[in-house]
């Protein structure tokens, strides 16, 4: 299999043949900065069509991006005889060019993954086999089921995944939402500053509290939860928190009331800052749990007298009782 290098005119580049592409969501600056100051390094790899139609990419879409925006007449080329490179060999080709220069993000690999299935028709034990380790993930069918599937997320939705780096595991968690719920919670989560345990917990959220009322995302985010996450006056860290804390209240409203009513009558109990008093978790249980902290004899002694008075009083029976 011979390839040859020439120059010729980037009209003859069908950049619309996406077929080879595996790339989603690129930063071009450094790549436009390098062709525009020293020109194109690496040439692009292509492959003749047929009765001489002009040429398809197999690697470079990027590079090639690049030139026809800085208005390139003209590029190097490294060019294969339709004849002599088939496709799966243009796309192995592609896929080890792009794995030596750079990693593929996680909806790359999804669209590598997708097209080994429907576009090549591998079998899932070709693929975990041969594939799944060069793309840097467990060879599993159930990794394979969940990673292929990501192409079908909105395109929004792909570029918060590539943007933020979300994990597998909460990107699969967004195929359970249908595509007009996801779009909903891209521009919500978009607002939001969410590490990869606090989307879990948002994501599960919205599932859990949709499935149980019936709403779809749109429904269940208006208003409030809107409202505090666009708040220009809360910086991202606080509405993050206003929103978890909001949508906890929506998920466990009889949990929330009773900590609602266990803090007032703490109030009552005037403790003071000192002395931490705390319910069993999430109210399941009969085990309370106190804590203070002193310096000396003199502090000591001050909270047993406070303890000591709060045991008298009705508030502390009433949180007690309270307790189911």
């Amino acid at each position: 299999m011979g390839r040859f290098l020439r120059k010729i005119g980037i009209d003859a580049v069908d950049s619309r043949d996406h077929f080879f592409c595996m790339t989603f969501h690129p930063n071009l600056e450094g790549l436009r900065r390098s062709i525009e100051h020293v020109g194109l390094l690496q040439p692009i790899i292509v492959r003749e069509k047929s009765q001489g139609s002009g040429y398809q990419v197999i690697s470079g879409f990027k590079r090639l991006t690049v030139c026809e925006q800085l208005g390139l007449e003209e590029i190097e080329i490294f060019s294969y005889r339709e004849t002599e490179l088939g496709d799966p060999e243009g796309l192995n080709l592609a896929l080890h060019e792009n794995l030596t220069t750079r990693g593929l993000n996680l909806i790359e690999k999804s669209m590598v993954l997708n097209k080994l299935i429907h576009r090549f028709g591998l079998s899932e034990e070709s693929i975990t086999g041969d594939y799944m380790p060069l793309l840097g993930l467990q060879p599993n069918i159930k990794i394979l089921g969940k990673v292929s599937q990501l192409v079908q997320l909105r395109a929004e939705i792909k570029r918060y995944i590539v943007e933020e780096k979300v994990s597998l595991e909460n990107a699969a968690q967004l195929l359970e939402f249908p595509p007009e719920d996801q779009a909903e919670i891209g521009r919500l989560v978009s607002k939001l500053k969410l590490g990869e345990n606090k989307l879990k917990e948002v994501l599960t959220f919205l599932r859990e509290i949709s499935l149980r009322d019936g709403l779809t995302v749109r429904e269940l985010i208006q208003g409030e939860v809107e409202a505090i996450a666009s708040d220009s006056s809360l910086s991202k860290v606080q509405s993050t928190h206003r929103v978890r804390r909001r949508l906890r209240e929506m998920r466990f409203p009889q949990l929330t009331e009773l900590e609602r009513d266990f803090r007032e009558r703490r109030k009552g109990l005037g403790l003071g800052p000192g002395i931490s008093l705390n319910p069993p978790p999430f109210f399941e249980g009969d085990t309370f749990r106190l804590e203070f902290g002193f310096k000396d004899m003199g502090e000591f002694k001050a909270i047993l007298l406070k303890l000591m008075e709060a045991s008298e009083r009705k508030e502390l029976g009433e949180m007690i009782d309270a307790v189911p």
